[in-house]
Formats: C-alpha cells, sequence, structure tokens
C-alpha cells in the first residue's frame, strides 16, 4: 500500500579536509594548491547553502566530523544556532569496521559535538560508508537513535536485525547524492535531470528520500552555480503537497511513532 506522504530530509556532509588527510599520507602542507583540499567547505560553500536553506525554509542535518568540530567550532556552532540538526560522522573519515578502538573515536566526536552545539547528536553517518553491528550497538548504547550510512531500502527501516533494536536506518539514495554526479563531472542541467528523474519515480510511490549533498567545491554543491542549481530543485520538491521536509531526527522520530 503506496503511503499517503513522501518524506524527504537533506542531508549535508560537512566534510572538509580531513578527507584527504585522513590516512596520514597528506597534509595541509603537501596539499597546498591542489584543488580546494576541503576549505571551501568552511568558506564559502556552507554559508551559501545556509543561506539557501534560509531563502527556502527548509531545516536540513548536517552530518559532522569531530575533527571538522575541532578546525572550525564556529561554523558548527552556526549551523544548529539557525535550527539546523547537527548529527555524528565519524572522527576524521575513518572506516568503521567494529573494531574495539573506534570506540574512543565515537565518544570523542560526540563530546565534541555536544560540547560545540549544547545538545547531544542522536544520528550517526558512517563517512566512508563502512560499519559493523558492533559500530551500531556501541551507538544505541551512547544514545543515537538512526544510523544514515546503508543504500539497501527505499523506506526506513528497524536495525533490530543488526544488533541495534531501538535504532532506525534512514537510507541514502546514490542517485540522489551530488557527488555521484559532480565526480564524474555531470553539467548542471544533468544532474536536474537525473534528481528530477529519480524523484518523480520515488514520489510516485511515496518512497523515502534522503538528498545528500556537500558544501565542497570538486564534488559537492558550494559553488555558486551549483546551488543555484540544488535550490530549483528543492523549490521543486517543496511544490508537492503531500511531501513533507524535516530533519532526519524528525523522520526517525516519525518512524518509530508509526511502527509503534
Amino acid at each position: 500500500m503506496t503511503p499517503q506522504l513522501m518524506i524527504v530530509t537533506i542531508t549535508v556532509n560537512l566534510q572538509g579536509s580531513v578527507v584527504e588527510t585522513r590516512a596520514g599520507a597528506e597534509t595541509e602542507e603537501t596539499l597546498f594548491g591542489k584543488k580546494s583540499y576541503g576549505k571551501y567547505t568552511a568558506h564559502p560553500g556552507t554559508p551559501r547553502l545556509l543561506a539557501m536553506f534560509d531563502r527556502l525554509r527548509i531545516k536540513a542535518t548536517f552530518f559532522v566530523p569531530g575533527q571538522e568540530t575541532l578546525d572550525n567550532p564556529g561554523l558548527v556552532r552556526e549551523i544548529a544556532a539557525r535550527g539546523h540538526e547537527v548529527a555524528a560522522h565519524g572522527f576524521a573519515h575513518e572506516a568503521y569496521i567494529g573494531a574495539p578502538e573506534e570506540t574512543v573515536l565515537l565518544q570523542r566526536t560526540h563530546d565534541l559535538l555536544t560540547g560545540t552545539t549544547g545538545t547531544a547528536p542522536i544520528g550517526w553517518r558512517a563517512p566512508t560508508g563502512s560499519l559493523a553491528p558492533a559500530t551500531l550497538k556501541v551507538l544505541q548504547d551512547m544514545g543515537y537513535v538512526y544510523d544514515s550510512s546503508n543504500q539497501d531500502d527505499d523506506f526506513p527501516y528497524s536495525l533490530a536485525a543488526d544488533g541495534a533494536d531501538r535504532m532506525v536506518e534512514l537510507p541514502q539514495n546514490e542517485m540522489l547524492i551530488d557527488e555521484t554526479h559532480y565526480s564524474r563531472r555531470a553539467t548542471h542541467a544533468r544532474l536536474l535531470a537525473w534528481w528530477r528523474e529519480e524523484f518523480q519515480a520515488m514520489h510516485a510511490e511515496r518512497c523515502f528520500a534522503a538528498i545528500t549533498v556537500s558544501p565542497r567545491s570538486d564534488y559537492g554543491s558550494g559553488r555558486a552555480s551549483r546551488i543555484a542549481s540544488l535550490e530549483h530543485f528543492l523549490a521543486d520538491v517543496q511544490k508537492h503537497e503531500d511531501t513533507v521536509l524535516m530533519t532526519c531526527a524528525e523522520a526517525a522520530r516519525r518512524h518509530q511513532s508509526d511502527v509503534l
């Protein structure tokens, strides 16, 4: 049976230079002059996204690494102050495979985000897409309500089968991730065509849709022309009366209340 409403979340992966430096092979000194190496994330990429969200009156969910919080605490505070949800995104873009030492990184990021924003995060997204049931169990014990790392369904679902019976999965859709297209040097017109086509098909079945963007300049939406394309698309999404835009926290809580 097709749901009456379509739930849409706008999510932002706030990935700065930690993407390039996480393996330790590169430093800011060796990266100097190589593209933006994430520096575009803090300025002007994220301010442009925040301004656009204000214009459209959208509240988004920002997935923020611990290291990014250390590098740009004022930016993370501003995101929260504007009413957006701040969720966790690992510490420095490492893979999570269930190793015992990962608990320290999860806790460190949790404490950094809580101390910076004044609110404990309840959502998490794996930095590289890799996670294990042991990771979810640790997150649940820390009070997390949802994960948004997988791409294996069109609707939210319980993570009980993965060892986290009180958590919800809010799956992503690769076709609605800007990096998928901009990393292949897609034009703005082509990206908009793909996104609109995918959204219309999902809307017909009232699927859950997580639209995922980054404020980076290379594979993200941070450039002025790309922000304009994103704004056109989101404005079109808002025109659907049977579509509700909400944060991931709101979507997870809604799912939990619906299944009880």
